[in-house]
C-alpha cells in the first residue's frame, strides 16, 4: 500500500510539472513576442509600406482571434485520438520551433515584404500551439488529479500561464538592461527567441516524462471532430457561457485599462505596465485559492458566489479604471483580481468536468477558443470603439455586465449531470 501511494504521488508530481511548468515554458515564448512588439514593429513593419503595415495588424488579429480555435480543434484531436501526452508535446515543440525561427528571420531591410509575411506565419503557428496548450494542460491535470484535489491541481496550468508571461517580461527587461537601444534594435531582439530552443528543450523533457492520463488510457473508443461537434454542442455552449464573464473582465482590466491610461498619459505608460505585472503575479496565489475553495465547497457554489461578486464589482472597477489615474487603475485591478482570478482557478476543473473523456480535449479547446475569440479578446477593440467612436464611455461596462450575468445564470442552471464528465467515460 505504501509503495502504491508513493507511485501515485510520483505520477501526480510529474503531471503537475508537465502541466503547470510546461505551460509556463510555453507561455514564456508566446509572451516574448508581445514584450518585443515595439522592436519587431520597427524591424518588420515599417510604416511607409502599406502592405507591411497591414500585416502588422493581421499578426495580432490572426493569433488573438483565428488561431486559438484552430489550435483547439487541431491539437484537441491529437489529444483525443493519440493521447494527452502527444498533444502537449506537440504544442511545446510547435511553440519552441516557431519562436526559435523568429530569432533567425531576415528583417524588412534585408528581404522586403517577405520578412513580415514569414513573421506572421510563425506567429500563427504560435497561436495554434497556444490554442491547444491552455485547455489541454487544464484537462490533463484535472484528469490526473484525485477528485478531492482536482480544482487545486488543475489550477496550476493557469498559474503556469501567469509565470510564463512574467518570465518573458523579465527576460526582455534584462535584455534592455544589458544592451543599449541600438544593440537591441540591431541584433539583441533575437536572443530571447533563440533562447526558446533551451526553453522548449526543457518543456520537451518535462512532457516526455509525463504519464498518460488514465481517462485516455482506459478507453478504446476515439472520437473525431464531427462526433464532437454533433454530440457535445450543448456542453460546448455551456463552456463558452461559464467562462465568458471572467475572461471579458480580464481583458478589460489587464489589457484595455493599462493601454488606455498610457495613451491618455504617456508618462504613466511604464508605471501602468509595472502595476499590471505586479497584479498578474499576485493573481497566481488567487488562482490556486479558487481551485482549492472549489474542492472544499463545490465548484458550482464557489463559481456562483464569485460570479455574483464580480457582477457587483464591475461597475465601480470600470469607473476607477478609466478615471485617468494610476491609483484608479490599481483599485480597479484589485477589484477584478480578487473576483476573476479565483474563477480562473476553478474553471479548469469545471470545464473538464463538463465534457466526457472521449471528446474532452477537442470540446474544451474549441469552445474555449471560440469564446475568447468572439466575446473576450475583442473587448479592448470594442471598448476603444465605443468610447472613441460612439462617445459612449459606459458602453463597455454594459457589455461586461451582460457577459458576467450570462456566466452567473449558466452556473446557477448547471445540474449535477452537467458536471459528471469526469466520472463517466462517455455520455
Amino acid at each position: 500500500m505504501r509503495e502504491q501511494n508513493a507511485e501515485s504521488r510520483s505520477r501526480l508530481r510529474a503531471a503537475v510539472l508537465a502541466g503547470g511548468v510546461g505551460s509556463a515554458v510555453e507561455w514564456f515564448d508566446f509572451g516574448v513576442y508581445g514584450y518585443l512588439a515595439p522592436v519587431l514593429g520597427a524591424r518588420f513593419f515599417p510604416g511607409d509600406d502599406p502592405v507591411a503595415s497591414m500585416l502588422s495588424g493581421f499578426a495580432v488579429f490572426c493569433v488573438g482571434y483565428f488561431m486559438r480555435p484552430v489550435g483547439g480543434l487541431l491539437l484537441g484531436q491529437v489529444g483525443d485520438r493519440l493521447g494527452r501526452r502527444h498533444m502537449l508535446m506537440a504544442s511545446v515543440v510547435a511553440m519552441g520551433g516557431a519562436s526559435a525561427l523568429m530569432g533567425l528571420l531576415p528583417t524588412y531591410d534585408q528581404v522586403g515584404v517577405l520578412a513580415p509575411l514569414l513573421l506572421v506565419l510563425l506567429r500563427c503557428v504560435q497561436g495554434i500551439a497556444v490554442g491547444g496548450e491552455y485547455t489541454g494542460a487544464m484537462a490533463y491535470t484535472a484528469e490526473c488529479a484525485p477528485p478531492g484535489r482536482r480544482g487545486l491541481i488543475s489550477s496550476t496550468a493557469t498559474v503556469g500561464v501567469t509565470l510564463g508571461l512574467l518570465g518573458g517580461s523579465g527576460a526582455v527587461a534584462m535584455l534592455h538592461a544589458c544592451l543599449d537601444a541600438g544593440q537591441v534594435q540591431d541584433w539583441g531582439w533575437r536572443l530571447p527567441f533563440l533562447a526558446s530552443l533551451i526553453v522548449a528543450a526543457m518543456g520537451c523533457w518535462l512532457r516526455g516524462r509525463m504519464p498518460e492520463s488514465e481517462a485516455f488510457g482506459s478507453r478504446a473508443e476515439r472520437a473525431g471532430a464531427r462526433v464532437t461537434l454533433s454530440s457535445q454542442w450543448p456542453a460546448m455552449l455551456r463552456v463558452v457561457a461559464v467562462t465568458v464573464g471572467a475572461n471579458a473582465a480580464f481583458y478589460a482590466g489587464f489589457v484595455y485599462m493599462p493601454d488606455a491610461l498610457g495613451d491618455l498619459h504617456p508618462g504613466l505608460a511604464g508605471r501602468a505596465q509595472a502595476v499590471n505585472s505586479l497584479m498578474l503575479a499576485a493573481q497566481a496565489i488567487l488562482v490556486m485559492l479558487g481551485g482549492w475553495l472549489s474542492d472544499l465547497l463545490g465548484r458550482r457554489r464557489v463559481a456562483a458566489w464569485l460570479g455574483a461578486v464580480l457582477l457587483v464589482c464591475l461597475w465601480p472597477a470600470w469607473r476607477w479604471g478609466t478615471d485617468g489615474t494610476l491609483q484608479g487603475l490599481m483599485v480597479a485591478q484589485v477589484l477584478l483580481s480578487v473576483t476573476s482570478a479565483p474563477l480562473f482557478g476553478l474553471q479548469g476543473a469545471m470545464v473538464a468536468e463538463m465534457c466526457p473523456a472521449k471528446t474532452r480535449c477537442t470540446a474544451c479547446g474549441l469552445s474555449y477558443g471560440v469564446g475568447i475569440a468572439a466575446f473576450c479578446g475583442t473587448v479592448p477593440v470594442l471598448a476603444t470603439w465605443m468610447v472613441g467612436r460612439w462617445h459612449w464611455p459606459d458602453g463597455p461596462v454594459a457589455y461586461l455586465l451582460l457577459a458576467a450575468a450570462i456566466s452567473l445564470v449558466t452556473v446557477l442552471m448547471l445540474r449535477p449531470r452537467d458536471l459528471a464528465g469526469m466520472d463517466a467515460p462517455s455520455r
